[in-house]
């Protein structure tokens, strides 16, 4: 897989007239087997820290069997636990996941790096601190060499 970078990426979210369009439209996990794109956006919410990172802040997956691995491994994540959390340090490294099928762009997902890993954008918050293997699921459809939560939360640039 390489990376695609050059441009920007093309599709926005489709967005319903209503509650009941919307609640008709369906569902990115309930759509995996139609889908057969990924763009995957990094935001740095603290660029003075001068995170590095090993591959671009835009990666284009046009594979649609590593596009479908990565929404199966999210919507695969638990719920976010209601109970009081106590997360390491968020640095602000955000992943913005926008999944299409055929066309249709679903709302972007939100996915935290850092912190408490929380994802936002397919209903109910998840979590991926307790689910390792996602990142390394992204990161293969990705193309990321030996991908693991440290290479996308990035590293210092005295590290």
């Amino acid at each position: 897989m390489l990376y695609a970078v050059s441009g920007s990426a093309s599709g926005t979210a489709h967005a319903s007239t209503s509650p009941a369009a919307a609640a008709s439209e369906p569902t990115l996990c309930a759509s995996i087997a139609n889908l057969d794109r990924l763009v995957v956006r990094r935001r740095d919410a603290f660029p003075e820290n001068h995170t590095r990172f090993t591959f671009p802040a835009l990666v284009v997956v046009h594979s649609a069997g590593s596009v479908q691995d990565a929404a199966k491994a999210l919507c695969a994540l638990p719920k976010l636990p209601s109970d009081a959390l106590h997360c390491p340090a968020d640095w602000g490294i955000t992943y913005h996941l926008s999944f299409s099928a055929r066309g249709h762009t679903f709302p972007p997902v939100g996915v935290d790096a850092t912190g408490c890993q929380e994802v936002h954008g397919l209903g109910p918050a998840r979590w991926v601190s307790r689910s390792p293997m996602f990142w390394k699921v992204l990161g293969r459809a990705m193309g990321i060499a030996h991908p693991d939560s440290r290479v996308f939360a990035g590293s210092g640039p005295n590290s």
